[in-house]
């Protein structure tokens, strides 16, 4: 008799077959402990999430491809620092370092090792961080949602695809900070603009300004 092994859809620990691993398994990165409860560099939305173990991702050679950029925010990582693999998500950025789990992150994935320094492997995945299906355009939690000139919008929730721009009318916004969303600063525009992210793969996600979400809150993580 073969015995299987059941994954848990809260610590993401074991097969998760909505989410498997895409690009390149990435060996040898350094991993720290990060104390904090915190937003996070990525301003992610309050909201049902899926994913609950956070990282602030870093920028050393090691992390290739997965070197911080805003709009890695938000996706999950598939992490295995020796003690099996953990799904987490990108809410922060770590420059100059390499993985700071935080503290939830940390005990979960070095056995409740003490405060210090691990080598782990790291995998971008296809899971979806939320509770719900596909992408869902948000808002940046705070923003003036009812200015006719500005508008700060991220796509989140999108299956590991990376994005690479956004445009209302062919004009493209721009990161404001170390987060997921894109500015727009003119207008005036109405609701009924459509904004087209585009992924690093060149295909499209197309959403009204008045389906994206707002949350006045953002997500605290630790």
């Amino acid at each position: 008799m073969v015995c299987g092994v059941v994954g848990d859809s809260e610590t993401g620990i074991g097969p998760t077959p909505a989410g498997g691993s895409i690009g390149p398994l990435l060996n040898r990165v350094l991993a720290t402990r990060h104390g904090a409860r915190e937003a996070g560099a990525c301003a992610l939305p309050a909201s049902s999430y899926a994913i609950v173990h956070p990282v602030a991702l870093g920028n050393i050679e090691a992390l290739k491809h997965l070197k911080f950029r805003p709009d890695l925010c938000g996706q999950v990582l598939r992490v295995n620092c020796g003690n099996g693999p953990l799904d987490i998500i990108v809410t922060n950025s770590n420059l100059g370092g390499g993985l700071d789990l935080y503290a939830s992150t940390w005990d979960k994935l070095t056995n409740n090792k003490p405060p210090g320094e691990t080598s782990c492997t790291v995998q971008l995945t296809s899971r979806n961080a939320f509770n719900f299906n596909g992408p869902r355009c948000f808002y940046k939690p705070g923003t003036d949602y009812n200015n006719a000139y500005y508008h700060n919008v991220g796509l989140l929730n999108t299956n590991g695809r990376i994005i690479s721009r956004a445009t209302i009318d062919n004009r493209l916004g721009e990161h404001r900070g170390a987060n997921p969303y894109y500015a727009f600063n003119f207008g005036p525009l109405d609701t009924n603009k459509q904004v087209i992210f585009t992924f690093e793969d060149g295909s499209t996600h197309s959403v009204f300004l008045r389906e994206c979400e707002y949350q006045q809150s953002e997500h605290l993580w630790s």
